[in-house]
């Protein structure tokens, strides 16, 4: 009996030294106030919830033990150098830092990590560099072709050939491959996306850059960056559906190119959900389910990051219905009760005011008029819109800084009326203390014209913003954004002092 316990004891200790990594090391000529992090994805994407601080002694070693129970990609940062490490359960990593370095010098997992430190898997290309970005987003498709395209391949044959030579296992080669590719993949992706391209060279670089990508979309063995590359490519496939439908004149109650329903069907389904769900339609049916299961899982994490509980549960009743046995489902089940605990608590919060319908609003300076003595910051947004939901992420550190002055936030939203509860609820559940109108794509038109009267640039993108001075007088149109901090802390400080 006594052995038996022994021996369960022993394979228990075993089983959870393996379900670990152990990173170690020391910083040299070490500054306590700067922090040594390190970011985890849970499936891919960049956030700060994910990330850990790591102790470090006063002499500048460390050593931690990271629980996990699967091949993960994460990113080292120290006084912001950044290095993507492969984690592999049961295995360990030694290192040696400085302000500017980072030396892997011994460990199980050397080999491999030294491979990605090699091939400079996180260094920013050139094409995302100042001023090639600039001076590239002059250049025609063909010119793309020529001084993108074909130089980053070949960058990407060579490495390939580093990574084929090593001594490495041949599953360890794949992964490293994939996340290679995948994230140069993405890099070419982002440019295509944020260099100023008109829109039809830009849909046909992503066109051409996707329809030639040599990722095998079915099998699982990537890491973050292949799921960045999964989530580009859905978007990929929109604007190829898309230009199939002009192209050959599909009519809107037949199916959409790669995504199997119709526009019509898709339109009414996104009066209910969010485009989280059109994407999800799309892995369904162009990727694994084991594949679509993580995707979305991650889709659901970022739904509860932007505290969007509408659609965080219409996208979860559809995920179950595909997954219900999926172990996450617990988790999501926490993220819902937190976020319906957030909505109940601000109904009554009397700093949160909801013009409703009896009230009238038909020109933007009815509202700004009553504001009068206060400076206003208008923000123009939606509940739909990524950027926009984005900034608000910003908002309660400009509120904090501007707490005892006078200004006052304005939110104008744009969403249609079905969408009026959802509109409300976002409000609540994010505690978006300020005076919120709504108006659907009709009835903004006219503020739009008023808000753009003296504008150079009459676009009407979301989010937008806008400062009136304590007069009511509009004096800054397509104003900075909240994530612009101090930049916009100058602009709001300046019409403040006047």
């Amino acid at each position: 009996m006594k052995k038996t316990v022994i021996f369960l004891l022993m394979t228990l200790f075993c089983l959870s030294s393996y379900a670990q990594f152990k990173l170690s090391g020391k910083i040299r000529n070490y500054d306590p106030n700067k922090a040594l992090e390190i970011n985890i994805p849970l499936i891919f994407g960049f956030y700060k919830e994910n990330s850990k601080r790591i102790p470090v002694a006063s002499d500048g070693t460390f050593e931690v033990a990271l629980p996990i129970t699967t091949r993960k990609s994460a990113t080292l940062n120290y006084s912001g150098v950044f290095q993507t490490l492969l984690l592999s359960p049961g295995k360990d990593l030694i290192l040696n830092l400085t302000d500017s370095t980072i030396v892997f010098t011994y460990g199980s997992a050397l080999t491999e990590n030294k491979i990605i430190q090699q091939i400079k898997h996180d260094e920013v290309p050139f094409f995302m560099k100042a001023p090639n970005l600039n001076n590239l987003a002059k250049c025609s498709l063909a010119q793309l072709r020529q001084q993108v395209l074909i130089p980053c391949l070949a960058d990407c044959n060579q490495i390939n050939k580093v990574i084929q030579t090593s001594p490495l296992s041949t599953q360890l080669k794949n992964y490293i491959r994939t996340e290679f590719y995948a994230q140069r993949m993405n890099h070419l992706n982002d440019f295509a996306r944020v260099a100023e391209l008109p829109k039809s060279t830009a849909d046909s670089l992503v066109l051409a850059l996707f329809g030639k990508a040599s990722i095998n979309l079915q099998d699982d063995f990537g890491g973050p960056s292949f799921y960045s590359f999964l989530d580009n490519y859905i978007r990929y496939l929109e604007t190829k559906a898309f230009v199939k439908i002009r192209a050959e004149k599909i009519p809107s109650s037949e199916p959409i190119p790669y995504f199997g329903i119709s526009l019509d069907s898709a339109n009414r389904l996104m009066t209910i959900y969010s485009k989280d769900y059109w994407r999800f339609i799309g892995a369904l049916n162009n990727f694994s389910k084991p594949i679509v299961e993580k995707y979305n899982f991650q889709q659901l994490v970022n739904l509860y990051h932007d505290r969007d509980l509408p659609h965080l549960k219409a996208l979860a009743r559809a995920h179950w219905k595909i997954f219900p046995a999926d172990k996450h489902k617990p988790l999501i089940e926490s993220y819902i009760a937190n976020l319906d605990a957030l909505l109940v608590a601000n109904k009554q919060n009397k700093q949160i005011r909801l013009i409703e319908d009896d009230q009238p609003i038909s020109s933007i300076y009815d509202l700004i008029a009553e504001l009068k003595g206060k400076v206003v910051y208008l923000d123009v947004w939606g509940t739909w819109c990524g950027p926009c939901k984005f900034e608000l992420k910003y908002t309660p550190e400009l509120k904090k800084r501007y707490m005892d002055k006078d200004i006052a936030f304005v939110y104008l939203d744009m969403d249609e009326d079905h969408r009026d509860q959802d509109w409300k609820d976002f409000i609540r559940v994010n505690n978006l203390t300020g005076i919120h109108l709504r108006k659907n794509r009709k009835q903004i038109e006219p503020l739009w014209k008023e808000l753009l009267l003296n504008a150079k640039d009459k676009a009407e993108y979301y989010p937008q913003y806008f400062i009136f001075d304590k007069t009511g007088k509009l004096v800054v149109e397509k104003a900075l954004r909240p994530s612009n901090g101090k930049q916009l802390y100058d602009q709001l400080d300046q019409i403040l002092n006047q």
